[in-house]
């Protein structure tokens, strides 16, 4: 239990550690408008550090107007303090300590209709970000992030997402083959985005009421005991010397596919 400012600070320093973030189930907000997207997302907050800078800003007011008025906790430090706990370049002055969003996985998975995404060891922090916040622009029901996986409150993940983090149910460190053999019982077509193999995605009727888009790691793509589970495989066509798309892109022509198809 955080008691004053100098644990505040202590804490926040830790949660830059994966393993502690994980152990505390806490992660660090970082920015006014990051702030402002765990607020009205309903994210619960344990307390907020300020810099008097930041709070000079019209929308830093604004933002910490809610927290004041529910009783969170501000600190208030100085700027070269702030500066060892925030991971910009340019920190706003203002980040929050947070709950991590829990989510159950059975009861999404006993929906019969939808789309769910697996993602089978994305290293890349802006692809697993951007991935996420394309999966709810789209409508995903869930995001299922493999063994190998980039941590998801990675500061550069959270970032890229924009607040999707907060909104899209996203479980870690699942056992895909498990999960995929699960998804199939329940009468889930999986397809799999694999460059090497399988129809061109626009020829591809993709139009099942229950789907799982598995994608693949940036170098190697889907493992090959994960491809074997797939129902069907798509490929994006390709011209020149170009051998495959960057992850967030390629998941994104996916999905809008399948939507475009919903929609005809």
């Amino acid at each position: 239990m955080v008691t004053g400012l100098k644990q505040a600070v202590q804490f926040a320093r830790s949660l830059k550690k994966r393993k502690v973030r994980e152990a505390e189930h806490r992660f660090i907000i970082e920015g006014i408008s990051f702030v402002e997207e765990a607020l009205k997302s309903g994210i619960h907050l344990d307390y907020l550090i300020c810099t008097e800078r930041g709070l000079q800003r019209e929308k830093g007011r604004s933002v910490i107007e809610h927290p004041r008025r529910a009783n969170i906790p501000l600190y208030i430090v100085e700027q070269r303090i702030f500066e060892k706990i925030a991971e910009t370049e340019t920190p706003q002055g203002i980040l929050a300590v947070g709950r991590m969003p829990v989510w159950t996985e059975e009861g999404i998975l006993q929906k019969s209709e939808g789309i769910w995404l697996v993602l089978d060891a994305i290293q890349d922090p802006g692809n697993l970000g951007t991935i996420l916040r394309t999966a709810e622009a789209v409508g995903v029901k869930a995001v299922f992030l493999g063994e190998g996986t980039v941590d998801l409150y990675n500061s550069k993940v959270l970032r890229a997402t924009m607040g999707s983090v907060f909104r899209v149910p996203t479980f870690s460190r699942v056992n895909l083959k498990e999960l995929l053999c699960r998804m199939k019982e329940s009468g889930i077509f999986v397809v799999a985005a694999d460059p090497h193999t399988g129809k061109i995605y626009y020829r591809t009727d993709l139009r099942y009421p229950g789907l799982a888009v598995v994608i693949g790691n940036e170098g190697r793509g889907i493992s090959p005991e994960i491809l074997a589970l797939s129902d069907s495989r798509i490929k994006i066509p390709l011209r020149g010397k170009v051998e495959s798309l960057n992850a967030a892109v390629a998941t994104a022509l996916v999905l809008y596919e399948i939507q475009r198809q919903k929609e005809l």
